[in-house]
């Protein structure tokens, strides 16, 4: 196992002097399930729930860790691209990474879910614009672990990227609790985060959104 390497935490909820933000937050969720997925996980009934319970906790985050507050998280269909929506729609600036070059991203993330999810992605794509859009490149995802499985590096490299944009982070799930489908999921981005400064929020539940 690869030693982790120290990290000094900032403090001072609210004080961004020297801090491009004084808040990120990092957002992991699962993908809306696909239609020929065995075991359904995220379906897309509950697509409305999981917006409105992103919304609420995006609010929360927002009063208790300071402004100006942004928001960090890949693309896939699901809670990443409720997530960029409603950060949108609350004023919060959010940038975008994406662990594969965007068509490729589009076909392994985003268009099992459907042509109207891809619209979707792209639009927020434009509306980001190029400077707030990055795809990870070779040497991206490094510095705190080894691994060569693209989507564990993705996740590091957006940890990376959230402590260096702010004195608060914190890390927001929507999850259901166990473990994903492959190395790299919603469970690992839980796992790490705290190793490296970043506060995890109560994670909004998958379960919860069909009650």
């Amino acid at each position: 196992m690869t030693e982790r390497k120290p990290l000094r935490v900032e403090t001072g909820a609210g004080d961004s002097a020297g801090w491009e933000f004084a808040h990120s937050v990092l957002f992991t969720g699962h993908m809306i399930d696909a239609a020929d997925r065995e075991e359904p996980r995220f379906a897309p009934r509950a697509e409305g729930a999981a917006r409105t319970a992103i919304r609420a906790s995006v609010q929360q985050l927002r009063d208790w860790g300071g402004t100006p507050m942004v928001g960090v998280a890949g693309g896939a269909s699901g809670g990443d691209l409720l997530f960029h929506e409603v950060c949108a729609e609350l004023g919060v600036a959010t940038r975008l990474r994406l662990a594969l070059p965007v068509e490729e991203f589009i076909a392994t993330s985003v268009a099992p879910a459907g042509e109207g999810w891809v619209q979707r992605f792209r639009m927020l794509v434009k509306q980001l614009g190029p400077e707030n859009v990055r795809v990870m490149g070779e040497n991206d995802g490094r510095k705190y672990e080894a691994t060569e499985d693209v989507w564990s590096r993705a996740n590091l490299w957006m940890v990376e990227y959230a402590v260096a944009l702010a004195p608060q982070r914190t890390l927001l799930a929507l999850w259901d609790g166990q473990g994903g489908d492959g190395p790299g999921g919603t469970e690992h981005l839980v796992s790490v985060a705290p190793n490296y400064g970043i506060r995890v929020a109560p994670p909004i539940t998958i379960q919860s959104l069909f009650q």
